[in-house]
Formats: structure tokens, C-alpha cells, sequence
């Protein structure tokens, strides 16, 4: 035991944290050092869910002197998991959270929270086009006032919150100036940011999913909303979204810059212009690491004329190709260039991922690290406003997909050159990767870096 305390007590925590729970149980017996180190672990994290038990749990902990200072991040999860769906309950704010929440600002060594909602998410759209399929727990209203109540707890820490996530965010953002205040507060001076966002799903008519306003005005507001308070100090961002995002619904990030960025990560994010491969490049004095999670480059693009204000480009920017009423656009870049960019240009470049993580059930929350490494099929895609059951064409063989009579283009044939330029990316900087895997979770083979076809 005297050699065990000679080790600093960093070196014993980061060790401790890879312990199982029963042999921390024993450690805390064992003496009053290890005690103190084997305590901390596992309360570093804790949970709060809309159970009873969940909530008596906390509340041990915020009554107990020797654990309220343990706690570093919390989740708080406003899912109800015993609504049944299929009854359509309407969820209500957990019973006595309001005495609860407001006293999680006690927790004195707290920095990081992460936001939960529900997958399933209903609209608060009043148009009659747009109808309503289904409808979940819960509302817009429920999230709304969810919002207001979880930033009013941030914003009263007595240290500003540095690390935040929101998983499942409603692709709608709150409309009460108050909240939006509370939330432009605690943005500020964010060091880690990470959300997941969800959006209304028609599952009888998905190609319409992109159709609903609240969607398209969303991701429009997002870079304003979201990122720009964050932006002088943010280290770390992840976006992810149910729907492909970038050109349609558009989001700009070109106005942003973030001269701390140590680690992007994008999840279902399409690169359609040079400009966008040029803002990741201009924080190059700052970047480690990059992830792509089922990431695309667009290759070619149409819009149906009525909606060409919800996507990317303008209207002189698109062309009519011959037999079709649709407007046009092309990408020329490839992986391939991509790749050279980043391993001449990021100097600081660290880590990089580009391929697939677990996209079932939910969207990956906090799986960056899980991404694996390859060069899918559907790295390249095409968006065909119009088309179902989604306008984004993914995983089909390019030589069946191209019809030349209505103007589709097939998916470009540059396995070779992806594949060369991805190996001396990763060489430069270091990083082994496994070639060739099944990956169960796309029905896939890689060999040699690229997704076999059958």
C-alpha cells in the first residue's frame, strides 16, 4: 500500500477511473487516501430522469457532505420512459424537479451538463399543408418550458457551465425572449458544445420530411443562435442531425470562425461548395481533430423551383438541364482532394475519422471516438428535390442510379484515388486504422478502406 501512495494522486485518479464498481466498493474501504480517490469515480457523473428513484438518488447525493463535491457533469433526462406511445399520452414536467433542478447549483465542482429529450419530435407548425402524422410525448410546449426551466438552472451555477450537449434538440428553436437570453448567457464561454438535433419525420410521405417550415427556419437560425455566442471560446463542437443538412435544409457556417477550435465533429453534414472545405481549412492555427459521421460530398443537386429559397445556392447559380423543370447544381471536389487539403493545410491536425458510427436507435450522441474508419458508398450522394423517400440518394450503385432521360449523374468512380489519399492522410499524421471490417450496423464489407458492393 506505502508504494500504491507514492504515485501522484492525477496518475491514481486517471487509473481509478478504469476500475470496475465493485473493486472501487473495496478501494474506498481500504484507507483514507484511496477512499477519497475510489469515492470520486463514480459520483464524478451523475443522472437525473423523471423517476422517483432517479430523483431520491440526487438528492442523497446534494444532502451528503462528503459527495456534493463530487460531481463534475450531470445528465438530465426528461424522458418519461413509462408513457406508451401508442395511447398518445401527452408528457407533463416530472413531479418535483421544480424543488429539485433549482438545487443542482449546490454542486459546487459542476462544469458539464448534457440535455436530453425524445427521439420523436412533433412540430408546432399550425399550417394545414404541413399535417401531422404522428404525435409524441413530448410537445413543443413541453420542450419549450423544458428548455427554460434547464437553462435557468445553467445560467445560476456558480461557475459558468464550460461543457454542454442537448441530445435530440428540436430542429425549432424557443421563441420567448427570456429563454433565449438564458440560453445566450451560457453559451458564452462554452469551451465543448454538442448537439444532436431531431426533426418532424412523415413516415407515410417521407420525402416530404424537409417540407416543414420550422426545419428549414431552424438551421438557418443555428449559426446565430447557437454557435456565434460560443464562438470566441468554444474548443470542441459537434453537430449531428436526423435529416442531411448544409444544402438542404441550408446551414451556412462560412460567417463563423472559432479561434480556439481544437475538434469538429459533423454527423449527416453535406459538402457542396468550395467555401465550405474552406472554413474548416481557415482554422488550421487551432485544429486537432476532425470526425465525419456519415458525412457526404454532393455531388449533384436539384431543386424544384418553389423550394430553391430552402436550400444552399441561389437561384442564378442552378441551371435547367433538358427534360427536367428542376433547377441544377454540381460539386466537382472529391474525397480524394479533400484529403490532401486537410494533410497540406491543418499543421495541427491529430486525429481524423471519416465513415460510420451506430445510427440505430437514435442519433450517436458522444461517439465520435466510435466512428469506423472507411470509405461507404454513400460518401458521395446526390439530392433530388422531389424524389422519395428521401431526396437524398445514398447507398445505390451509381451505374444503376443514373438515369441520363430525367438528368440524374452518376456517383463518381474514384475508389483508388480516396483510398491513396486517405492512407497518406492518416500516415502523416500517425494514425492506424483497421482496413478491412463488417460493419453490422450498415450492412457492409470494407476491404482495403472501401465498402465492397453486392
Amino acid at each position: 500500500m506505502s508504494r500504491l501512495l507514492n504515485f501522484p494522486s492525477e496518475r491514481l485518479a486517471r487509473t481509478f477511473f478504469n476500475v470496475d464498481l465493485s473493486s472501487l466498493k473495496s478501494l474506498r474501504q481500504s484507507c483514507r487516501f484511496t477512499s477519497q480517490l475510489a469515492t470520486d469515480q463514480p459520483f464524478r457523473t451523475v443522472h437525473l430522469q423523471p423517476s422517483e428513484t432517479s430523483q431520491n438518488g440526487l438528492q442523497e447525493i446534494l444532502n451528503n457532505p462528503s459527495l456534493h463535491w463530487t460531481p463534475r457533469k450531470i445528465y438530465i433526462d426528461t424522458v418519461d420512459e413509462s408513457l406508451d406511445y401508442d395511447d398518445g399520452e401527452e408528457q407533463k414536467w416530472p413531479q418535483g424537479w421544480d424543488n429539485l433542478v433549482p438545487q443542482v447549483k449546490e454542486l459546487p465542482r459542476l462544469n458539464a451538463a448534457v440535455l436530453c429529450f425524445d427521439k420523436g419530435f412533433t412540430s408546432d407548425s399550425r399550417d394545414r399543408d404541413y399535417l401531422h402524422y404522428t404525435d409524441f410525448p413530448q410537445t413543443p410546449q413541453f420542450r419549450f418550458h423544458a428548455m427554460h426551466k434547464l437553462f435557468s438552472l445553467l445560467e445560476s451555477l456558480r461557475h459558468p457551465i464550460q461543457d454542454l450537449g442537448i441530445r435530440n434538440l428540436q430542429a425549432d428553436n424557443p421563441k420567448d425572449p427570456k429563454t433565449l437570453a438564458k440560453m445566450e448567457k451560457v453559451l458564452s464561454g462554452l469551451l465543448s458544445l454538442r448537439l444532436s438535433i431531431t426533426s418532424e419525420t412523415n413516415d407515410a410521405a417521407p420525402e416530404h420530411d424537409l417540407e416543414y417550415p420550422e426545419i428549414r427556419k431552424f438551421f438557418k437560425e443555428l449559426p446565430r443562435t447557437w454557435l456565434s455566442p460560443a464562438a470566441p471560446s468554444l474548443q470542441h463542437l459537434s453537430l449531428c442531425s436526423r435529416e442531411y443538412s448544409g444544402f438542404y435544409p441550408h446551414l451556412d457556417l462560412s460567417n463563423l470562425f472559432f479561434p480556439r477550435l481544437k475538434t469538429l465533429s459533423l454527423g449527416n453534414f453535406c459538402f457542396f461548395h468550395d467555401g465550405q472545405i474552406d472554413w474548416i481549412l481557415k482554422h488550421g492555427d487551432t485544429l486537432e481533430e476532425i470526425y465525419f459521421d456519415d458525412c457526404a460530398v454532393l455531388y449533384d443537386f436539384c431543386m424544384m423551383k418553389e423550394n430553391v429559397d430552402a436550400c444552399a445556392l441561389p437561384t442564378d447559380a442552378l441551371l435547367r438541364r433538358e427534360g427536367s423543370e428542376s433547377l441544377y447544381g454540381s460539386f466537382e471536389k472529391r474525397w480524394h482532394h479533400i484529403f490532401d487539403l486537410f494533410a497540406e493545410k491543418l499543421p495541427k491536425l491529430r486525429h481524423f475519422r471519416i465513415g460510420s458510427s451506430n445510427w440505430y436507435p437514435d442519433i450517436p450522441f458522444e461517439q465520435e471516438r466510435d466512428i469506423k474508419v472507411g470509405l461507404y458508398y454513400n460518401r458521395y450522394m446526390c439530392c433530388y428535390d422531389g424524389y422519395g423517400p428521401s431526396p437524398y440518394m445514398e447507398g445505390e450503385d451509381p451505374k444503376e442510379l443514373a438515369d441520363l432521360e430525367n438528368a440524374w449523374r452518376p456517383s463518381p468512380e474514384c475508389d483508388d484515388e480516396d483510398r491513396a489519399a486517405l492512407r497518406k492522410l492518416l500516415a502523416k499524421l500517425g494514425q492506424p486504422v483497421q482496413e478491412s471490417y463488417s460493419n453490422r450496423h450498415c450492412g457492409g464489407r470494407i476491404v482495403d478502406l472501401v465498402q465492397r458492393r453486392y
